[in-house]
């Protein structure tokens, strides 16, 4: 199992982080993992996400997350599958 992304944390990381973006009947249009993972003491305490969308044609969506106070990001690339 992974690591809880929260620095210092000793627990594992059972909850995986990922965004969705969803068309008007709420199918996804993309919904990639992030490639990082929350304890459940952090996940059910609450964060604060800022997201930032750069557009890119390139029918992939890269996902970059860091955690505030760390230098590290850890970043996924996934692509898109269309109907």
């Amino acid at each position: 199992m992974e690591k809880c992304i929260i620095p210092g944390c000793p627990h594992e990381g059972g909850n995986q982080l990922g965004i969705r973006c969803r068309r008007p009947d709420t199918t996804a249009v993309w919904a990639p993992n992030c490639n990082v993972f929350l304890c459940n003491e952090h996940a059910e305490s609450g964060c604060r996400i800022d997201i930032r969308i750069t557009p890119a044609n390139d029918g992939k969506i890269t996902t970059n997350v860091s955690v505030s106070g760390c230098d590290e990001s850890i970043s996924r690339v996934t692509m898109i599958r269309r109907k």
